[in-house]
């Protein structure tokens, strides 16, 4: 079950409530009964021991210890398990660092020491502990441990079970004993493509800068500044050099208006002027980066609401329960379709999009841009409405 369709079967139901009626196969989220009988056969307590035994917590909102700062985001999980002390999240500012997994040494080394800097400055360091960037971000963090060091907080793809990569073993030890590990992602889930975008978007939620490091044309850190943008979060880059594949989406992400760093003092600049509600994403720019369409759109549309105001309530609404009537200029893809059944004419979030599609987030950022390009949607801050 994945985060979307578990979104699902909460909306509207308390979760013992939607627990019983997907055991029970009446579920209104589940008509196929798809889960029914794995949840007949599931003994809840079972489960539960087998969390308390491996020293994971469960987190859900509305309880004590699920992070504030994911509380009202609209992509925030129905659930989250935690190795370590979830509260190293609150009060403090945290700073995300973030790249690619197949990190040049400059990166890592760049990494490593901002992170070191930024930590021992008492700002919580976030990232999802994989290879390249991330690991070298940890393991500076650990190696800070000066004033007012502050500990480390990882948000990982998989379950906290499964270790991934295995080769950041002793530092997944390090980092739950001295910080926290986070994960939507139920005990036994191994590695596959879907999981690391879609935890991008908690750790651009819990931060408040996103600092990208290195990060190929096509590399994964781009979801997490992305994600970030959508939510108003502050995207600083490490320019590196314009020979290295590497920092090809990073040198990119420079021309479209994010905010360069060089060192540590600039990521407390930015943080310090963010915790004092300045506006930092104020950007103006039309060129789009080849890493990731509609980059631009997103990140200079989150920066000052006043520029971009919502459409008025019920803009392009059809009169009644027919069905709206969309002047494509060529037939609608599946996923278009899908995307369209998903939209209000009110502004729709990006997050709101996928829970309601089950599309990935490729596929409903391609057809969100096909769309707009024929004029059938408007694109906001983050948001889409129906043209």
């Amino acid at each position: 079950m994945n985060p979307r369709r578990l979104a699902k079967l909460l909306d509207g139901f308390p979760p013992v409530m939607a627990w019983r009626a997907v055991e029970a196969g009446t579920h209104p989220g589940d008509p196929d009964r798809q889960f029914s009988a794995a949840a007949r056969r599931t003994d809840v307590h079972e489960v539960g021991e087998r969390h308390e035994r491996l020293g994971v917590q469960v987190l859900v909102p509305d309880e004590r210890d699920y992070p504030s700062s994911l509380v009202g985001d609209p992509g925030a999980p129905a659930v989250l398990f935690a190795l370590g002390d979830p509260t190293v999240l609150e009060g403090g500012p945290r700073v995300a660092i973030v790249g690619t997994r197949s990190a040049t040494p400059y990166g890592r080394q760049v990494a490593s020491e901002l992170a070191g800097a930024i930590a021992a400055e008492g700002v919580t360091v976030v990232s999802g502990l994989a290879a390249g960037i991330d690991a070298a971000a940890h393991a500076g963090c650990l190696r800070s441990a000066q004033s007012a060091w502050a500990p480390p907080a990882a948000v990982v793809g998989t379950g906290l079970d499964f270790v991934y990569p295995p080769s950041n073993r002793e530092l997944w030890a390090q980092v739950a004993a001295r910080g926290v590990i986070l994960s939507e992602s139920a005990l036994g889930t191994k590695p596959h493509p879907g999981v690391f975008p879609a935890r991008n978007r908690i750790i651009a939620a819990l931060s408040d800068v996103v600092v990208v490091v290195e990060s190929h044309r096509h590399g994964g850190a781009l979801y997490t500044a992305e994600a970030a943008a959508r939510r108003s979060v502050p995207v600083c880059v490490v320019p590196g050099s314009v020979h290295s594949r590497a920092s090809e989406g990073t040198n990119a992400l420079l021309v479209d208006g994010c905010i360069p760093v060089r060192d540590a003092e600039d990521v407390m600049v930015a943080l310090s002027l963010v915790r004092a509600g300045k506006n930092l994403c104020r950007i103006r720019t039309t060129r789009r980066t080849a890493a990731r369409p509609g980059w631009a759109q997103s990140q200079a549309g989150s920066a000052d609401r006043s520029d971009d105001p919502a459409p008025p309530a019920g803009a392009g609404a059809n009169d009644g329960d027919s069905e709206p009537v969309y002047a494509a200029a060529s037939p609608l893809t599946a996923p278009q379709r899908a995307l369209l059944d998903a939209v209000d004419d009110t502004p729709t979030a990006f997050e709101t999009i996928l829970i309601r599609t089950d599309l990935s987030i490729a596929a409903a950022a391609e057809a969100c841009d096909q769309l707009v390009e024929q004029g059938i949607l408007r694109a906001g801050a983050g948001w889409w409405s129906t043209a």
